[in-house]
């Protein structure tokens, strides 16, 4: 198959659901809660609100009182090594060699489509310096990305995986919404250790089913989100908000590394955003379906299997089994309590031993 066959089956919708055919091949919806890429189970993804990655490093650089810039470089530089390891252990063998006589146009013509896919918005191939062989420079533009920090931590990675050397990046602003970026080789050689990334499949099973489509056999509730294959945009079609799949590996990794520079108020500031993300995005009904739709609307999303959820008085305890992103779990949490109680909501959680995230919620 060529990639240009692969990126037309990907972008073609199944007839039945509308759900891109590249998302039902390449994704399972798993009954634990999780969303994993087939054939690589350690490669955990969530369907979520991509409008609020951007906004999270903002708020990241206010609350911690650092630089934006530097923000955007913790981010590019630990999701490019999230990137960089998921790409190692999946890319087939030949995939470099091939990239060194054909040129990256053909293979960056299947990012596009998986980019079309996956939400992250259009991706266009500008050129490779020189023309073929081995690039110097290879440079693609990007339109309505869901995140241009995490674009760039992927392109970057996705470079360095190829060439299995350093690559620097610049970026660049076109418009309100198109962008160039630029990806330099260097010289200096990846060591093997640059590749690994510790990655844990979700250990517990789950009870979470789902009424599949008899086409594709994604979840038929997928049929509220709409995508458009032209602008690598998914939209909620009730709330209007854009969604995008992406990597809980990279964000984990951004969380570790500005944890391990600033300490754990890095946790603090991820659950304050977040609880501000979720009551910006959650409607008070959503807030109010308790057990049973909650549970429902986290495992689809795959953040995890909610066991138990109780809220008596001015208390909101919740139990879930691989949490996916534990900071971004705990301000939805602190978001449901405000919405239904209508008073402030104060967090207290833990890992528990058997890895279960613990989560109550009293008046702050």
């Amino acid at each position: 198959m060529t990639w240009g066959d692969e990126g037309m089956k990907a972008t073609g919708t199944c007839g039945e659901c509308g759900v891109p055919l590249g998302i039902a091949s390449n994704l399972n919806w798993n009954a634990n809660g999780t969303i994993t890429q087939k054939g690589d189970p350690r490669h955990r993804l969530v369907f979520f609100e991509s409008d609020n990655l951007d906004r999270l490093w903002n708020r990241l650089s206010q609350i911690l009182g650092v630089t934006t810039e530097h923000i955007w470089e913790v981010v590019i530089g630990s999701k490019s090594r999230a990137t960089r390891a998921f790409l190692h252990r999946t890319l087939p063998w030949g995939v470099s060699f091939l990239a060194h006589f054909v040129g990256y146009r053909s293979m960056i013509k299947t990012i596009e489509s998986q980019g079309l896919v996956m939400g992250y918005g259009k991706i266009t191939v500008g050129g490779q310096y020189p023309r073929r062989g081995r690039p110097e420079r290879v440079t693609v533009y990007i339109e309505d990305p869901y995140s241009l920090p995490f674009f760039c931590g992927d392109f970057k990675g996705a470079a360095e995986v190829l060439e299995k050397r350093w690559a620097g990046i610049d970026w660049q602003a076109l418009d309100s919404r198109r962008h160039q970026v630029d990806v330099t080789m260097r010289e200096a050689r990846l060591e093997d250790e640059s590749f690994m990334l510790r990655e844990e499949i979700a250990g517990k099973p789950g009870d979470m089913g789902y009424e599949l489509c008899g086409t594709c056999g994604t979840p038929l509730d997928l049929r509220q989100f709409t995508w458009d294959l032209e602008a690598g945009i998914i939209r909620d079609s009730r709330s209007g908000r854009r969604l995008a799949f992406f990597g809980t590996a990279g964000m984990l990794a951004v969380f570790d590394e500005l944890v391990h520079e600033l300490g754990e108020r890095v946790i603090d500031a991820v659950i304050e955003v977040e609880r501000e993300n979720a009551l910006a995005a959650l409607s008070v009904e959503e807030a109010r379906s308790g057990y049973q739709g909650l549970r429902y609307l986290a495992a689809i999303r795959g953040l995890g299997l909610i066991s138990s959820l109780e809220m008596e008085g001015d208390r909101l305890t919740l139990r879930m089994s691989n949490p996916s992103l534990p900071g971004y779990i705990v301000g939805l949490a602190v978001a449901v309590f405000e919405l239904v109680s209508g008073r402030r909501g104060k967090p207290a959680w833990s890992i528990e031993p058997d890895t279960d995230l613990y989560v109550e919620i009293t008046p702050a």
